[in-house]
């Protein structure tokens, strides 16, 4: 029986004998590493219900043969001081009774597993899902700022030394993070299973009456922190205001909507802005991108965003920051550096009145998300993968003579 560890910084909430997680990570994501492998235990940070929620506006993350190890927040400067030789134990006896490694990086966690991997000769592999320098330098404290650079070396040496690594953009994170791996890949982490032409025509069919109401703006991020640049639109709203067309925001995601309500009234602001919580992953969160009429992901963090290709997927005519593999999918253009709330006034100014633009980059957006329909990613996964369970076959074969 193969057994891998899946290790990653993401919070899990323990509810009703069962594993949730507030955004993605859904039962369903498994279904890839269980094609190759018999069981799977996550390890991960153990997350708590968030204050006015219930498990049903939660994802439901347990699934036959999915175990999961809960670890304390490792990111904390405690967590990487004093609380890490312990947690470094526990990881090892956790390894020990595994073939295999899986971290996805940036997390101390997914290190903590290969460091432990490394020491007891275990296979290990690398998914590279964004660079730990956006966020630490972009948003962080001081300490986050003086600790980005470390963050950064340690990740780049670890995919450095790693044989088998998948990357979730075309080109921005190997040239961030390059490695001597044989074995790579490129795939978004989205899960897409259809791309229809009717999401295209109802979109043009949507911009056509977009003078009749007010226009609706989207933007898909978590209310923790702020490396979703939630503050870069409700500055660029403040900002733009008087210019634009009747429009709200809508804002999907989970956490604490209170600290951004305050802010947004001190903009001037409460009338314009909606938080919507969050919505179960896939058919919801699409039905409620098709009543978007401009979708934003002004970024101060990223790899590959899944919110933004799910959007593109539904035609919305976007707008984006320039972090990390964002400009793999927009045009120059609708891109703002991170953080530049008058550079997004000035988009807004522009783009929201301009239905030739909204019509070209309905379709062009819907073309470009073509590429990350499931059926096409699960190829290069299942190669990537397949490769991976066959290297690991090979040494226990060698070492069981």
């Amino acid at each position: 029986m193969m057994k891998a560890i899946f290790a990653h910084d993401h919070r899990f909430i323990l509810s009703r004998e069962k594993v949730w997680s507030e955004s993605q990570f859904e039962a369903a994501l498994w279904k890839r590493y269980l094609a190759h492998f018999d069981t799977i235990t996550v390890a991960a940070r153990r997350g708590s219900m968030p204050p006015g929620k219930s498990v049903q506006q939660l994802e439901l993350s347990s699934a036959p043969h999915v175990d999961f190890e809960l670890f304390s927040n490792l990111s904390r400067l405690r967590g990487l001081t004093l609380d890490r030789p312990a947690a470094l134990r526990r990881m090892q006896e956790l390894v020990a009774r595994h073939d295999a490694v899986i971290a996805r990086l940036p997390s101390e966690i997914g290190l903590l597993a290969v460091q432990s991997a490394r020491v007891l000769g275990k296979p290990w592999a690398v998914e590279i899902a964004g660079c730990p320098w956006d966020g630490l330098w972009n948003y962080g404290s001081l300490t986050g700022k003086a600790y980005a650079t470390v963050a950064w070396w340690r990740m780049q040496r670890t995919v450095a030394r790693a044989e088998h690594a998948l990357y979730v953009t075309r080109s921005y994170l190997q040239k961030q993070y390059p490695t001597q791996a044989a074995n790579t890949c490129s795939a978004s982490n989205v899960m897409l299973h259809d791309v229809p032409v009717t999401a295209l025509t109802a979109r043009l069919e949507r911009i056509e009456t977009l003078s009749q109401r007010p226009v609706r703006l989207g933007l898909i991020g978590t209310l923790k922190g702020r490396f979703k640049g939630i503050q870069t639109t409700l500055a660029a709203l403040a900002d733009a205001r008087y210019d634009l067309p009747r429009l709200k925001l809508h804002i999907l995601g989970g956490g604490d909507p209170a600290p951004w309500k305050s802010e947004a009234e001190r903009l001037g602001l409460s009338d314009l802005v909606v938080f919507e919580g969050t919505l179960p992953a896939g058919e919801a969160v699409l039905r409620w991108l098709d009543n978007v009429d401009l979708y934003l992901q002004p970024s101060l963090k990223e790899g590959l965003p899944r919110a933004l290709i799910e959007a593109m997927s539904r035609g919305c005519p976007c707008i984006a920051s320039t972090t990390a593999g964002i400009p793999e999918l927009l045009e120059r253009i609708d891109l703002i550096e991170p953080g530049d709330k008058l550079g997004l006034a000035n988009l807004l100014r522009r783009r929201l009145t301009d239905r030739e633009w909204m019509e070209h980059r309905a379709g062009r957006n819907w073309n470009e998300a073509l590429g990350y329909q499931t059926t096409v990613l699960d190829q290069r996964r299942h190669k990537f993968w397949q490769c991976f369970v066959d290297d690991v076959r090979r040494r226990e074969l060698h070492f069981s003579f």
